[in-house]
């Protein structure tokens, strides 16, 4: 990474902790939650459940790395959900992807899951998963975006909770190939830990995370001519948070995070084989949201899953690549819990790329509705 821009990141860091004591560079996406938590009171229930996300987001980009462009539509996911018994849930139903303005629905994809309790604190998904912003990824490695796009994740997680640990592993199985296809295999994997430092109770904290996804195309037993590759994004770095007291201001903060980039395959998909970036940023976490304030510097960057707009490359220019980036981000969240299964929440993201004085924007809202019906009691065998 370029000395001087690595001495700006810290500086900026410098300033932010003077202002600000602590939180993290992710905006909670909490809001936008739909998936069911285990519920071990709920032995032999069977629930017809509900998810749906009705949504607008409005992107104003007018630089060289992406086109702006505009997302409005709905996602719902009708299904029955049964526990099998205290340890075993399983969950059928099918979910469907509808854009506005378009006849017919975007996408309409059969749904199954069957999550299982290994202990009081691990979980094992298998099927349809708890993805997309559940796995609390930063944005320059996971675009939130993702959830209105393809709004399932298939394949095997595993995630853990305790006062200490929060962790997250998964395969996410994006294209299955069988032999002779003339399509690539496709997958994500990634891990989330978060491993907290100070104690559980305390409104000092401080944690250490540790963000890792690779993403591969290719398979040994396809056709596909263009070469394979697999690439390989990691995060590290501290957050701490300084809870407040207030009524108002609940939590203040700082956040700083060290990011890389690795193209494991020999033949190169990018200009560049390795990157680097440090991603700093303060939170502000009040009554009704979030407001945050970034730098970012970055030297040949990319990450296939995250937000394009932190990438060295440009996904509508196969020419246009910039070693050196330096961006100043900032996001302001409002939520509101309209009732105990509907939330609506709103936000306003903007991008200032500093080197070529060049602002970007992008606003958008969403509600949603996560209603359990109980449909009746059966035993199981």
């Amino acid at each position: 990474m370029n000395p001087f821009n690595f001495n700006k990141s810290f500086l900026f860091a410098t300033i932010l902790s003077c202002v600000s004591i602590a939180s993290r560079a992710q905006i909670d996406e909490s809001y936008r939650y739909t998936y069911a938590e285990f519920d071990t009171t709920a032995i032999h229930k069977l629930f017809f459940r509900l998810e749906n996300n009705n949504f607008i987001k409005n992107n104003e980009y007018f630089g060289e790395y992406t086109e702006g462009y505009t997302l409005p539509g709905y996602s719902i996911q009708p299904s029955v959900m049964y526990y099998a018994g205290k340890n075993v849930r399983l969950k059928v139903g099918a979910q469907i992807m509808k854009y506005s303005g378009i006849e017919d629905y975007t996408n309409v994809v059969p749904i199954f899951s069957a999550h299982v309790k290994l202990g009081d604190t691990w979980n094992m998904v298998l099927g349809n998963l708890k993805g997309n912003v559940h796995h609390k990824l930063i944005e320059p490695l996971f675009n939130s975006e993702w959830q209105h796009f393809r709004p399932t994740e298939t394949g095997v997680q595993f995630y853990h909770q305790s006062p200490k640990i929060w962790l997250d592993t998964w395969v996410d199985w994006e294209q299955f190939i069988f032999s002779g296809d003339s399509i690539p295999e496709m997958f994500t994997a990634g891990a989330n830990i978060d491993y907290k430092i100070t104690r559980p109770d305390s409104k000092f904290n401080i944690s250490i995370p540790i963000q890792v996804t690779a993403f591969h195309l290719g398979g040994q037993i396809s056709d596909y001519l263009t070469e394979s590759y697999s690439l390989i994004n990691t995060v590290t770095g501290l957050d701490i948070s300084q809870k407040t007291g207030s009524s108002f201001i609940e939590e203040i903060g700082l956040s700083s995070y060290f990011c890389t980039y690795n193209d494991l395959t020999e033949a190169r998909a990018l200009p560049f084989r390795t990157g680097s970036a440090v991603y700093t940023a303060g939170i502000v976490t009040y009554k009704r949201g979030q407001f945050m304030l970034g730098y970012w510097s970055a030297t040949d960057y990319f990450s296939p899953k995250g937000n394009i707009l932190f990438s060295s490359v440009s996904d509508k220019s196969l020419d246009y690549y910039t070693q050196n980036r330096q961006m100043i981000t900032s996001k302001f969240t409002f939520n509101k819990t309209i009732m105990s299964k509907v939330k609506f929440s709103a936000q306003l993201e903007s991008y200032y790329d500093i080197d070529v004085s060049r602002f970007e924007y992008s606003y958008g809202i969403s509600l949603i509705f996560t209603p359990n019906f109980l449909i009746t009691k059966l035993g199981f065998e």
